[in-house]
């Protein structure tokens, strides 16, 4: 890993250290360069990060409301109402 000293205009600087303040990173360090890796080669493909194709997720996605339907049809599913 290499060192860089860079300056930042208030406001990015600002955004930043928010950033790291709520907890969503670590360090500064780690809040910039999520936000580079993001800007420059995009964020992570969630399908190679579970190791899992886009097909597979719709077949499994299918299967399971295929799944939901068949026990609606057959009364093993009770009715949902909001707020109860």
């Amino acid at each position: 890993m290499h060192r860089h000293n860079i300056t930042l205009s208030e406001p990015v600087s600002e955004m930043v250290r928010a950033q790291v303040k709520n907890g969503r990173y670590k360090d500064f360090s780690a809040a910039l360069q999520d936000a580079a890796w993001n800007f420059f080669f995009g964020p992570p493909d969630p399908f190679d990060e579970y190791g899992v194709t886009p097909e597979e997720v719709e077949r499994a996605a299918q299967r399971d409301l295929a799944a939901i339907r068949r026990d609606r049809k057959a009364g093993k599913l009770k009715p949902w109402k909001p707020g109860s």
